[in-house]
């Protein structure tokens, strides 16, 4: 019998609807402010950041958190859309505030945080300008980094929806194909992965890769081919020396091809090439670097596919230019129940994006500092229940946690400083994939 993955389309479509279908236009209710309440303490301000967008903030007080910042998103007052970012370069790490701040976006984005987990020791490490997510990273249907099993903010026509991914990506060339394992990062090198399962003191990795080190959560695989698109704006990488992934400073090849498919040149090495446009750049290190090297010949014809499967209905999702996803760890909620149930773990600075019973989008931010570490999941998960997250996301936090306002910082983070980070989300205006002008005094 034929089957169609439609009835799974439009029941995703209908979870991430809630917030154009189930919203009134009152704010939000006095019981959400009452729960908030007794977990926060009462708010210290309640602001119009713009047409239906408030924030709320609660200082910490003698919690253990310096302060919680809340932004309820009504898209049914005001023309307004979520979506991700990356800047200029999505291989290159930013801050939030210089791109949702920079003076040529018209209109200015209404707010904004940070967004996906990403590799930090390229940045602090290495020293490189480099940020590569720990997951799921789209914009506007590209996909810019591979599944690590971690949950998903998706968010199409500007709608939330939250699930796991997986990822597909194949290289083929002259009659022969094989795996893509990555897309935009360090061939050798995987920043993290869910384990699901072991092999000897070894953890297996959602793709299929082992852990290098017991002690860090950083996997390797010798035998890897990774694509680089020209959305990731910076020259390709050469060999990380000294990386918790051995592999990382394999030589291997680098293949660059053009926006019609033909390979241009293959060469040994890698590192230092800029990605044509519309073309893309393959680094291969171990078997990967020997398949590149037998099919990918120069004039020859290439081709590279992609395959992305929501886990939660079993449906493939098309690559559309209204689709933007970034990538989180932990789901914190699903359909109205709590998902988490470890034992809290260590306290730290957070970001959360989840939708809340009435519909409207949450944007929240726990602060911390040197005298208050923030909250463990536990404690998080009693303020999204409080907030009556019906579905919510963990997304990175610590030094990253980031809150901007009309393009300006107004959360404290961890470090004292803002820290720049892979990509964000951002509350800007267009609604539900419609076209509108922002209201007037917006940008």
């Amino acid at each position: 019998m034929r089957t169609s993955s439609r009835p799974h389309g439009l029941r995703r479509l209908a979870l991430a609807g809630a917030t154009a279908a189930a919203l009134t236009v009152t704010p939000p209710s006095g019981r959400a402010h009452a729960d908030a309440a007794g977990v926060l303490g009462q708010p210290s301000a309640v602001t119009t950041v713009a047409p239906g967008v408030t924030r709320t903030t609660y200082p910490g007080g003698k919690h253990t958190w310096a302060a919680v910042n809340v932004l309820r998103v009504d898209p049914d007052i005001a023309p307004l859309t979520l979506r991700s970012s990356v800047g200029a370069a999505s291989g290159a790490v930013k801050k939030v505030s210089q791109v949702l701040g920079d003076p040529s976006l018209v209109p200015r984005p209404a707010a904004g945080v940070n967004g996906s987990f990403f590799d930090d020791d390229l940045m602090n490490k290495y020293r490189l300008p480099e940020g590569d997510p720990e997951g799921v990273s789209v914009q506007q249907g590209v996909l810019l980094s591979e599944a690590s099993g971690g949950g998903v903010l998706l968010m199409q026509h500007g709608r939330p929806y939250i699930t796991t991914l997986k990822t597909d990506i194949a290289v083929s060339a002259g009659g022969a194909s094989t795996e893509v394992h990555g897309i935009n990062r360090h061939p050798g090198r995987i920043p993290w992965e869910r384990p699901v399962s072991s092999k000897g003191n070894l953890l297996v990795g959602f793709q299929g890769d082992l852990e290098a080190k017991p002690d860090t959560q950083v996997f390797a695989n010798d035998d890897e081919i990774v694509l680089f698109t020209p959305e990731y704006g910076i020259p390709t990488p050469g060999p990380l020396e000294g990386s918790e992934a051995d592999s990382a400073d394999d030589p291997g090849v680098e293949v660059v091809v053009d926006r019609g498919g033909t390979v241009r040149s293959l060469g040994r090495g890698r590192g230092g090439t800029d990605i044509p446009p519309g073309g893309k750049v393959l680094q291969g290190i171990g078997a990967g670097a020997d398949w590149l090297t037998a099919h990918a010949r120069v004039g020859s014809s290439l081709t590279v596919t992609e395959k992305v499967t929501d886990l939660r209905f079993g449906d493939e999702i098309p690559l559309s230019r209204s689709l933007y996803a970034v990538s989180g760890r932990l789901i914190m909620r699903q359909d109205g129940k709590s998902t988490y149930s470890g034992s809290g773990g260590d306290r730290h600075a957070r970001t959360v994006v989840g939708v809340d019973g009435e519909g409207k989008v949450l944007l929240v931010t726990v602060d911390a500092d040197d005298d208050r570490p923030g909250m463990d999941y536990n404690q998080l998960g009693d303020l999204l229940a409080a907030l009556d997250a019906t579905d919510a996301l963990n997304i990175d936090g610590g030094g990253s946690t980031t809150l901007v306002v009309d393009g300006a910082l107004v959360n404290k983070p961890s470090d004292g400083f803002e820290r720049p980070v892979s990509d964000m989300v951002q509350v800007t205006w267009g609604g539900y994939g419609v076209q509108h002008r922002a209201p007037s005094g917006q940008g």
